[in-house]
């Protein structure tokens, strides 16, 4: 009778372990879901002016093409050329967390995505263009310590691109808590 008990109970947890399989996968399926619904900016507001975002005013305050000569003296081989973008954001009211997973991206016209450069890299560059200047920070760092309303900072990103999408690229920003509402700026650059 005991042995039989026993019996029991290994055939029962054989059985149920196919069960708790399908149930893990299925709470892993309902996460990932949920983390690609909170990271597609599907919602995007458009200007080549100000817009208000995540309880701030945006607006582009520069843009520069470096590479091609123009700029600065420095050329890069072949397509490659690096933008930097500086974004005013004046605090419209207290934005406290509100920027968690502050995300800047450059977009083309065929969609691609082009994503700044690491926090290192982009004060090397910074100190090599201008080394009496104090470099600034990018999204990601000023989302820890955003502006008092009324206060306004300024946000730099630095991005290679090729010199091919150049013309069609617009700067978007998201933060987590508002994706997938998004906002983006048309650069207007002109690569001939």
């Amino acid at each position: 009778m005991a042995i039989d008990r026993e019996h029991k109970k290994r055939l029962f947890a054989l059985a149920s372990l196919p069960v708790l399989v399908v149930v893990a996968v299925l709470i892993n399926a309902a996460r990932n879901i949920d983390d690609y619904r909170h990271r597609i900016e599907a919602d995007i507001s458009k200007s080549d002016a100000a817009l208000d975002y995540a309880g701030a005013t945006w607006s582009l305050s520069q843009i520069r093409l470096i590479g091609d000569g123009r700029d600065t003296e420095v050329r890069f081989p072949g397509e490659m050329r690096l933008i930097i973008v500086r974004l005013s954001a004046t605090a419209i009211e207290q934005i406290g967390e509100g920027w968690g997973q502050c995300e800047v991206g450059l977009v083309d016209g065929t969609g691609r995505r082009w994503l700044p450069l690491d926090v290192v890299l982009s004060h090397d560059i910074s100190r090599d263009l201008a080394p009496a200047d104090e470099p600034l920070d990018g999204c990601g760092i000023t989302s820890l310590n955003p502006p008092a309303p009324g206060a306004t900072t300024i946000v730099e990103e630095k991005f290679v691109v090729p010199e091919s999408a150049v013309a069609s690229l617009s700067l978007r920003l998201s933060v987590g808590p508002l994706r997938p509402a998004a906002i983006a700026f048309p650069l207007g650059l002109d690569h001939s």
